[in-house]
């Protein structure tokens, strides 16, 4: 059991088998993909080799050539960049405005392609037409890898891409008023993402495949009747799919998981993520390690708001609370909530909290010297 690599580390949590230590990562931080502003946290992970999700994905976009598209760009104010993108197609143009500070800070959709039920059906009369990629980009990835990282390949969820065409305010309507319009949306993206799917797993392609877009449809923003309706039914065929190609599954949900994990576990996803502690979830990580044991693997466990909110020796505290309610037959891997984008330039304060982060996880995730690192 000694001396496993990070990739066999991760994939053997994924599998919920035992593994030797404890498996520590900090989401979206890879040192193959440099930000010059996050070199302290890529000298963090090589020095204490933390394990890496190395992310992949060449995505079909969707905009059939043959359709007119363009994007136009202004500023206001001297402090918003606004991008309205157009899609002209038969029967109508399809708009997005989407509005992001200058100064790299997360942005938001003030319009989205679909606002109404007439641009739905102007959608879903075009067809398409869908590029299946070569993979060769992941093939070089696989060989500079080697052992180092899992290699995630990054799926477009269907019921999140549908999400995105029209926004939260109208699916809180369409739920109850346009279900079998929600349900022909999220079809043909399903669609689109299946045969996407087929051909990746067709070339052997990926570790494990991942996605986010459940957390835009649990409780409180919709019911678990919901959540089986518009997204699991759709997921579960695609983890199906993933698990006959002898791949693995990775599921993003934030928001309080202890109505819906075992929706999540009945899914067959093998490792969900981020596992907000209180008092953002309702449920314990040692109460989500027991209900998940031997079903689930687990990732997160660490609030992302923590790293701005607390001081350093709050953070040491947080993370020793955190580590010690794992058991070495439990299948978590330590991570903060989210990456670190939340802010568009990290902090002095952020950017040690993540060094405590790592230096008292380090301390942690050997289980067999945990009564020293108290």
């Amino acid at each position: 059991m000694k001396g496993l690599t990070g990739r066999e580390r991760l994939i053997r949590a994924f599998k919920r088998l035992e593994v030797d230590r404890m498996p520590i990562r900090i989401w979206g931080v890879d040192p193959f993909f440099p930000r010059q502003d996050w070199r302290p946290l890529y000298e963090l992970i090589e020095k204490y080799q933390l394990e890496i999700f190395r992310e992949w994905g060449e995505q079909d976009q969707g905009v059939p050539p043959q359709y007119k598209f363009r994007d136009e760009q202004r500023t206001v104010n001297g402090e918003m960049r606004e991008d309205k993108t157009i899609i002209a197609v038969p029967g109508g143009d399809l708009t997005q405005i989407s509005c992001q500070p200058l100064d790299g800070s997360p942005g938001y959709v003030r319009k989205h392609f679909i606002g109404d039920q007439g641009e739905a059906e102007i959608w879903l009369a075009n067809e398409w037409p869908q590029a299946l990629p070569s993979g060769d980009s992941y093939f070089k990835l696989q060989k500079k890898s080697g052992e180092r990282a899992l290699l995630m390949v990054n799926i477009c969820e269907p019921f999140l891409e549908a999400h995105r065409l029209i926004g939260s305010e109208l699916f809180s309507y369409w739920i109850h008023d346009q279900p079998s319009l929600l349900h022909a949306m999220i079809a043909k993206c399903f669609k689109r993402t299946k045969n996407l799917l087929k051909h990746f797993l067709s070339l052997d392609i990926g570790d494990a495949y991942g996605w986010c877009g459940p957390e835009l449809c649990i409780p409180p923003l919709a019911s678990i009747a919901a959540l089986r309706e518009f997204v699991l039914h759709y997921d579960r065929k695609l983890i199906d799919l993933i698990h006959d190609h002898g791949k693995l599954v990775w599921v993003h949900s934030h928001g309080d998981m202890s109505t819906v994990l075992k929706e999540f576990m009945d899914a067959g996803v093998d490792c969900l993520n981020p596992i907000e502690p209180p008092p953002v979830g309702k449920i314990t990580l040692a109460e989500a390690l027991k209900t998940c044991h031997g079903k689930m693997a687990l990732d997160g466990g660490i609030e992302d708001g923590d790293f701005d909110r607390l001081a350093p020796d709050e953070m040491v505290k947080t993370v020793e609370r955190t580590a010690s309610q794992v058991r070495q037959n439990d299948s978590f891997i330590l991570c903060p909530t989210s990456t670190p984008c939340t802010l568009a330039v990290l902090s002095p304060k952020r950017m040690e909290n993540y060094k405590q982060f790592v230096k008292t996880a380090v301390k942690w995730r050997d289980y067999q010297e945990r009564r020293g690192a108290g």
